[in-house]
């Protein structure tokens, strides 16, 4: 069975998420193929692909591989399909769960960027629907705009194409096209729902968005219903996402008023998701003195986001930067001293570092990792020699870390997965 994973715009966390989870999952796969948009995998065992999207805060969309056809490379994606489209095939393979009026959705997603697409999306979608037609099916054609290539997530929940028809996934290279069916979407309005609808935000100090956290969590690699920690808790976004994802949580953070702001939130997240108690635990504490506070407890994994320093509308000056730099860096080898105290052998810290956006593809870095490395960690490399291999383009820094940012941002989170050696 083949499978087809649409990634997010951080395409590099998503690949090293989705190979972490599979592979907790205990699921034997091969990539065939990896772009900055999609991933496909070969594996022997059918997946529940409801539960994986649940789980995958880095994955848009799920599909099945249904077909791949061979491609010339002066070819048109149309002009390669043009015999595959036939209404037989399309009610068979697409349309046999359906009654009554379809409707339908088309996407493409590229292995390789100079494969002209422009216009293809429309071109195709229409000639889809004209072959049904001419065949008497009542048929709906959504297709993107037409200056883009595929369906936001968005627009496929609220067309309801998945529960009245189907959502048509392209994947064209240069010399081949994948053709399958979207068996699931990312669920946009839960995210929005765990972000935006809790009584207590705080944008001034910078929230770690419930996706980002999701993922982070997932790298941790820890065993589902271990406890997890959390010493810069703030507002509890990584505690909410981990209970969601089957863990026990701990949070903590010096400062008293995150707490009650975390408590206020986790309350409201108990009771909209119906969550029994004793999920998590709350303390007002330094996490330069966390051992104390968690007395005599082990925990399988730590994930968190400590203090990203000053937000800034343009670059500060570099003397500024060393300065932010230098005041972390007292608290975070304390803390990973903290750390050693309380975690099992092997357990994985997945941290954020302030990272300052020098241009679109510079930064200046958190200096003090290698004083964390040498206190008895390592960093884990979440990608394989193999993947590396068909996967060039991946941005990984030269520490094996991993950077989230958005266009506009100045200060950017630096994920970095350390091992307690």
């Amino acid at each position: 069975m083949q499978y087809a994973f649409i990634l997010g715009r951080v395409y590099t966390l998503s690949i090293a998420e989705l190979i972490e989870v599979l592979q907790s999952h205990d699921i034997t796969f091969k990539i065939l193929i990896v772009s900055i948009e999609v991933l496909i995998i070969e594996t022997e065992v059918q997946i529940d692909h409801e539960k994986l999207q649940r789980e995958l805060g880095g994955i848009i969309k799920i599909a099945k591989i249904i077909d791949f056809i061979k491609k010339r490379e002066q070819d048109s994606i149309n002009f390669a399909l043009q015999n595959y489209f036939k209404p037989s095939k399309l009610k068979k393979d697409y349309f046999k769960d359906y009654t009554g009026k379809k409707q339908f959705g088309l996407s493409i997603y590229l292995l390789d960027q100079t494969v002209k697409a422009f216009g293809e999306p429309r071109r195709l979608g229409m000639f889809i629907k004209k072959g049904l037609q001419d065949e008497g099916a009542s048929i709906r054609a959504c297709l993107p705009e037409y200056n883009s290539l595929a369906l936001a997530s968005v627009v496929v929940t609220k067309n309801l194409l998945l529960q009245k028809g189907a959502e048509i996934i392209v994947i064209a290279g240069i010399d081949r096209v994948y053709v399958g069916k979207t068996l699931i979407v990312q669920d946009f309005e839960d995210y929005g729902r765990r972000d935006y609808q809790r009584p207590i935000r705080d944008e001034k100090q910078g929230m770690i968005p419930p996706k980002v956290a999701q993922i982070m969590i997932n790298f941790t690699q820890a065993k589902k219903g271990s406890t997890l920690l959390d010493p810069f808790c703030g507002i509890g976004t990584m505690v909410q996402e981990a209970v969601l994802l089957g863990y026990k949580m701990d949070g903590s953070d010096i400062a008293k008023f995150a707490i009650n702001g975390s408590e206020k939130n986790l309350e409201w997240f108990k009771n909209r998701y119906k969550i029994p108690a004793g999920k998590w635990k709350l303390e007002v504490a330094d996490a330069r003195k966390i051992s104390e506070v968690f007395k005599g407890e082990k925990f399988a994994a730590i994930a968190t986001e400590g203090s990203l320093g000053p937000i800034y509308g343009s670059l500060p000056k570099p003397a500024l930067m060393e300065q932010n730099f230098a005041e972390l860096t007292d608290i975070w080898l304390d803390t990973f001293k903290e750390f050693k105290k309380i975690l099992e052998k092997g357990a994985r810290v997945v941290v954020c570092f302030p990272a300052y956006k020098l241009n679109d593809q510079d930064y200046m870095f958190f200096p003090a990792v290698d004083q964390i490395l040498e206190l008895g960690y390592s960093i884990h490399d979440h990608f394989p020699e193999a993947v590396k291999k068909i996967a060039p383009f991946l941005k990984v820094t030269e520490r094996n870390s991993m950077i989230y940012d958005r266009k506009d941002q100045v200060v950017a989170r630096e994920i970095v997965t350390f091992i307690n050696n």
